[in-house]
């Protein structure tokens, strides 16, 4: 059985992979990937519940460091892995991945064990690469609709088994163990989400914590089910069927990883679309929100499942601003562009934002299948007219990508968040891989320590 298994063929593919079998547009991809959820991990790690939830664990022994905080001491790779991604979850700002967000679990735990372990930064972006491609491609390849279990949970913490493991050099069959270790810890669901409730900021942390424990314990002599994936409880059968014989298809050639998607906004990806569809609106035709009757988005039935509930100020405010499109609407036409400060808990309480929101609704449009777009956004004025935008890609996409200008702005304003230069820290990272550093395990693990310090404020 474990000869056919699909946790050990991916284990063998993932171990042959070297850095240079990667095209340049890959490497490329990576970087900015990285990039990104560093960025964004340091807007998260400001966040007060991040350290009142980050305050509860225990001190652990280790060499791995919590991005972008230099009051906390070294620590076990396992529990660096859970604190980055959770400040990388933290903002809703990380990429995503069709429906995962594989980034901010696969960096975290191939960091933590690149670092603790002295890995070349070269060694820390191929297990990256493999991993995050595995996690899309899992996500990708699901062929029916969740039944509300969470792609980040679920593929994201095999990614993180992975990642940890390719750094560890297990061998195949161990690396398999410690894929199957991890599902077996498999958990997370959407409800979260549906609820605006923190367990969905937690999730891909749990993600990432629980792969490289696993990736320890198989290093230990753990075994896993062979049949993890495709057994008769196994992954598919159990939580989501999936084309698997796609899996392996043009494997380190058609990269799924070309189709992440960066996020302009700092919230939910299924309100993305119609955001960029509203500021369209709103800077064609300058609109005045005081002639404006009435806004309506026509979203798809997984849009409004995420982020159609009505609008109320109770439960988690920080949750219910990233989740909630009725006041992403009201925001865009009163204020713009969805920035950090609208997600603060005096910007849901405006009583301005409180009258644009009456005017707001959404329709479900049952023949649309798709997940973050197209959405179409309608504005009725008092004086009858209708205005009309399409937005037919998800912004920050392969279709519709970030501009170099576009995604320095997201870098300012993730390092203003945090207090740092994010230009700086973009500009550190340009040629992560590349960096030369003495030889020796030490010295390697002080070079990832400097890619994940803050770059000063320019402002101080």
């Amino acid at each position: 059985m474990r000869g056919d298994s699909i946790t050990l063929r991916l284990a063998t593919a993932a171990s042959r992979l070297r850095y240079d079998d990667l095209p340049g547009e890959v490497v490329d991809q990576a970087r900015l990937l990285m990039t990104d959820t560093l960025l964004v991990a340091a807007a998260g790690q400001t966040s007060t519940l991040a350290r009142n939830l980050c305050a509860t664990l225990a001190p652990s022994v280790g060499n791995c460091h919590a991005w972008f905080v230099d009051d906390r001491a070294p620590m076990s790779p396992v529990d660096a892995a859970f604190i980055n991604s959770l400040h990388a979850a933290m903002p809703g700002y990380a990429s995503i991945n069709d429906k995962v967000h594989a980034d901010i679990v696969c960096l975290p735990a191939a960091w933590a064990m690149a670092e603790h372990l002295g890995s070349s930064a070269a060694e820390l972006l191929l297990a990256f690469v493999a991993a995050s491609e595995i996690v899309g491609r899992l996500s990708h390849h699901a062929t029916q609709r969740s039944a509300g279990w969470s792609h980040t949970s679920l593929y994201g913490c095999l990614g993180a088994a992975l990642a940890a493991g390719l750094l560890m050099k297990l061998a195949p069959e161990q690396l398999a163990d410690a894929m199957g270790l991890a599902l077996a810890q498999g958990a997370g669901t959407q409800q979260g989400s549906l609820e605006a409730a923190i367990s969905r900021r937690l999730q891909p942390a749990f993600a990432s914590r629980n792969g490289v424990f696993a990736a320890q314990l198989a290093a230990a002599g753990a075994t896993a089910a062979s049949q993890a994936v495709e057994g008769r409880f196994g992954l598919r059968a159990l939580y989501e069927a999936g084309d698997d014989k796609r899996l392996f298809s043009a494997l380190w050639q058609d990269w799924q990883l070309l189709d992440t998607s960066l996020k302009p906004w700092p919230v939910s990806a299924c309100s993305q679309a119609a955001i960029a569809a509203t500021l369209d609106l709103r800077q064609r035709h300058e609109v005045d929100e005081q002639e404006i009757l009435e806004i309506v988005a026509y979203v798809s039935p997984f849009m409004f499942r995420y982020v159609g509930a009505e609008f109320s100020l109770e439960g988690d405010l920080e949750m219910l601003a990233q989740f909630n499109l009725r006041y992403h609407l009201a925001t865009a036409v009163l204020r713009g562009p969805v920035t950090f400060a609208h997600l603060r808990p005096e910007a849901l309480q405006d009583a301005d934002i409180a009258r644009v929101l009456r005017k707001v609704h959404l329709r479900v449009d049952p023949r649309n299948n798709h997940d973050f777009a197209p959405v179409t956004v309608a504005i009725t004025l008092r004086d009858g007219r209708v205005l009309e935008a399409l937005q037919a890609h998800l912004p920050g996409s392969r279709q519709q990508p970030l501009s170099a200008a576009e995604f320095a702005a997201k870098a300012a304003s993730c390092g203003a968040q945090a207090g740092i230069d994010g230009l700086a820290l973009l500009e550190r990272l340009r040629h992560f891989e590349h960096a030369t550093v003495p030889v020796g395990a030490g010295s390697a693990r002080e070079a990832l320590r400097q890619f994940s310090r803050g770059c000063p404020s320019p402002t101080h």
